[in-house]
């Protein structure tokens, strides 16, 4: 779920720009921007591990506007990070409580509850987050329902979600391995080799690309494809979970 968490920080501070409605508070708008200032900082310090300067920047941007969804989200990460996940769901919900329309707050607290392996929970988030009509980049709240359809079991609505992503943006990476990886949990080899190749043409390469390369192609019995992920596995990444799980077979 990691790739859940780096799509949501690189996203947070694009809300204040999505319509999705919300809260009118009594702040101003000077001290809007300053806590707004404040956040930005914070998402730096939080990305340094400065966790206590995080906080601080934090509790100074709430003090100026307590109406801020921007700020909540970011005190949900930094509380989550810290292991209090009680604080950081409050966190998560206030901020869909102020703006309930927005998707990028939806789609932050949709990940965050599919974390705490509450997925239906998180099934309504999303599907809020994909429901607002001046949501910027609705194939990212897509790509992380599917994501976690699939850690909830659920193949064929992974499927589902994963695919109106792609039908929203073809290249989008994120959505791409999951395809590959969804449909070759379902047995269905041949297309997740198609939507393996699609990936792996964009020259990423991760770990965790190149063993589900060499087990779409095992499934299918291609033994030289399947030779090759794992040659480029053990020279890119010979230290890797990946790399030694294939040394253990």
């Amino acid at each position: 779920m990691k790739r859940i968490v780096g799509i949501a920080l690189a996203l947070l501070l694009a809300a204040c720009a999505s319509g999705g409605g919300g809260f009118i508070g009594a702040s101003s708008q000077k001290s809007k921007k300053a806590a707004m200032l404040n956040v930005q900082l914070a998402q730096e310090y939080l990305k340094k591990g400065q966790l206590d300067v995080a906080r601080d920047k934090l509790k100074r941007a709430l003090e100026l506007d307590p109406f801020s969804p921007e700020a909540h989200t970011m005190a949900g990460f930094l509380q989550e990070t810290i292991g209090d996940t009680v604080q950081a769901e409050l966190h998560f919900r206030r901020a869909v409580e102020i703006a309930p329309k927005s998707g990028d707050m939806n789609n932050n607290y949709g990940s965050f509850l599919c974390r705490q392996g509450k997925f239906d929970m998180a099934d309504a988030a999303f599907r809020q987050a994909i429901a607002d009509p001046y949501y910027r980049t609705p194939e990212v709240a897509m790509t992380n329902a599917g994501m976690c359809a699939k850690s909830a079991g659920n193949l064929e609505q992974s499927e589902s979600y994963l695919r109106q992503a792609l039908d929203r943006k073809p290249d989008n990476l994120a959505a791409l391995l999951p395809m590959a990886s969804v449909l070759h949990a379902r047995g269905d080899h041949l297309r997740a080799r198609a939507f393996m190749q699609r990936y792996d043409a964009s020259g990423v390469a991760s770990a965790e690309a190149l063993l589900l390369g060499v087990r779409i192609e095992t499934a299918l019995g291609d033994n030289s494809s399947a030779e090759d992920y794992r040659r480029r596995l053990a020279s890119a990444y010979p230290r890797s979970p990946e790399a030694k799980s294939l040394e253990m077979q």
